[in-house]
C-alpha cells in the first residue's frame, strides 16, 4: 500500500486519492495495477512478475488505438508528485493518474467467438445470454456476428453473473444501456482487426465505463488485456480442438485438471509452483509483443511491488560422500533389483523474503546458510530464488 488515501483495493488493483487536478478542477485518482492474479473469483498466491506493469502499458497502447471511438479516464502516465518518493519507483510503469468517474456498474462482454461461460449455456439452451445462436456450433467457433453480453460487476469473493440485455436495462435504462452495447461491439470489433492483423484471435472481452458529470460516457479501468479478454493463437486456432491461449486461461487450467483443487470447494486455491508462475508471465509478455510488435520492457524497480519471494536453499553431500540415509535407501533399492541407483539424500530450505531480493539479501542467505544449514565439510548448497522476476 502507499502512503496516500485509499479509495479501493480491489482483487489487482488499487485505488488512491489525488488533489483536484489544478487547471481543470477534475477529480484525480492514482490507479496502480500489482502483480496479484486472480481465477475463480480468488486471488493467487505468488502474484506473476511483472504483471501489473504488462497490463498498464498494453491498456495504454489500446487506449490509443481506440480514441477515435470513445474517450478513455487516463489523464497521465507520469507518476504524480503527491506520491512519496520511497514510492515512486516501485510504482513507476504501472501506475496511472485518471479522472474520477461515476462508472457504471456493469461489465460489458462482447464475443465474438462461442466458448467459457458463453459454450456452457449453449450446451443447454443454444443461447449465450438469452441470444439464440445457431445449431451445430463448436467450442471456439467464430460467430456469425458479435453478440453483447453484460454481466453483473461482483465485489471480492462473489462471482459474476451473466444477465441479459433486458435486465441490465433495469440498471442503466434504455437509452444508456444501448450507448454501451454498442459503443461495447465498435470496440470490439476495432480490436479484434488490429489483433487478427497480428495473428492474435480475440475471442471475447469484458470493458468498462463510467460517466464523466456532463453525462459523456468514458472508458475506463483496463482494456483488451489477458486479464480482461480471452487471446488465442491464430496459427493454431481448432474450434473443438485446440485454442491455444494467451491469457490467464491456462492458468484456470492448472487449477481445474492439475493442482486437486476444485472450484465448488469453499477453500483458497493451493500455491502457483514456480513452472506455472513462470508459464503464465511468459503469455503475458509473449501477447504484449504480438500486439504492441515490440518486446515489454521493464521498468526499473517494477517488480518491487510483487508478492513475497521464497529464496530456497538445496544442501546436498559432497560428490564423494554417500551419506548414512542415502546408503541405506541405495541397499534397499538393490535388495529390490533396482542394481546401479545410488542415491544421495539432500535437503531443501525455504526463507521468505519480504521485499526485494537483492544481491545483499542473497549473501545473508548464504552466510546463514553456511553457518546454520549446512555441514560444509561434507555438505554442498546452492541459493537460487522462487517467486520472483529475478
Amino acid at each position: 500500500m502507499l502512503d496516500l488515501p485509499l479509495i479501493h483495493a480491489g482483487k489487482v488493483r488499487e485505488l488512491y486519492e489525488l488533489s483536484p487536478d489544478p487547471q481543470t478542477g477534475r477529480e484525480r485518482m492514482l490507479m496502480v495495477a500489482t502483480d496479484a492474479i486472480s481465477a475463480y473469483d480468488h486471488v493467487l498466491s505468488p502474484g506473476i512478475p511483472d504483471k501489473g506493469a504488462v497490463l498498464t502499458q498494453l491498456s495504454q497502447w489500446w487506449f490509443d488505438q481506440l480514441g477515435d471511438i470513445v474517450d478513455n479516464h487516463v489523464l497521465t502516465t507520469d507518476v504524480p508528485d503527491e506520491v512519496p518518493a520511497a514510492d515512486r519507483a516501485r510504482v513507476a510503469g504501472r501506475s496511472v493518474v485518471v479522472e474520477k468517474l461515476a462508472m457504471v456498474p456493469v461489465e460489458c462482454v462482447v464475443r465474438g467467438y462461442l466458448t467459457g461461460s458463453g459454450w456452457a449455456e449453449y450446451q443447454q439452451s443454444r443461447t449465450v445470454c438469452g441470444i439464440a445462436l445457431p445449431e451445430g456450433l463448436r467450442d471456439g467457433d467464430r460467430l456469425p456476428e458479435p453478440i453483447f453480453t453484460p454481466a453483473t460487476k461482483a465485489e471480492l469473493g462473489e462471482h459474476d453473473e451473466n444477465i441479459t440485455y433486458e435486465q441490465m436495462l433495469e440498471t442503466t435504462g434504455p437509452e444508456l444501456g444501448a450507448q454501451l452495447r454498442d459503443v461495447s461491439i465498435e470496440i470490439y470489433r476495432h480490436a479484434e482487426q488490429v489483433a487478427r492483423e497480428r495473428g492474435i484471435l480475440l475471442a471475447d472481452t469484458k470493458v468498462e465505463f463510467g460517466r464523466r458529470p456532463d453525462g459523456t460516457l468514458v472508458l475506463g479501468d483496463e482494456v483488451l488485456t489477458p486479464d480482461s479478454s480471452r487471446f488465442w493463437d491464430a496459427t493454431t486456432w481448432q474450434p473443438g480442438e485446440r485454442l491455444d491461449s494467451f491469457d490467464k486461461q491456462f492458468l484456470r487450467d492448472w487449477l481445474v485438471h492439475e493442482s486437486g483443487w476444485d472450484k465448488a470447494w469453499d477453500t483458497t486455491p493451493p500455491p502457483l509452483p514456480p513452472h506455472i508462475v513462470d508459464a503464465t508471465r511468459q503469455r503475458y509478455l509473449d501477447a504484449y509483443a504480438r500486439l504492441v510488435g515490440t518486446a515489454f520492457v521493464p521498468t526499473a524497480n517494477t517488480d518491487r511491488i510483487a508478492p513475497m519471494a521464497t529464496v530456497v536453499v538445496d544442501v546436498m553431500p559432497k560428490p564423494e560422500i554417500l551419506d548414512p540415509q542415502g546408503k541405506a535407501v541405495t541397499g534397499a533399492l538393490a535388495r529390490l533389483g533396482y542394481d546401479g541407483l545410488t542415491v544421495r539424500q539432500g535437503k531443501r530450505f525455504e526463507i521468505e523474503v519480504d521485499g526485494e531480493v537483492t544481491d545483499e539479501v542473497l549473501a545473508q542467505v548464504a552466510d546463514a546458510a553456511e553457518k546454520l544449514l549446512a555441514n560444509t565439510v561434507i555438505e554442498q548448497f546452492t541459493v537460487r530464488v522462487e517467486g520472483s522476476a529475478q
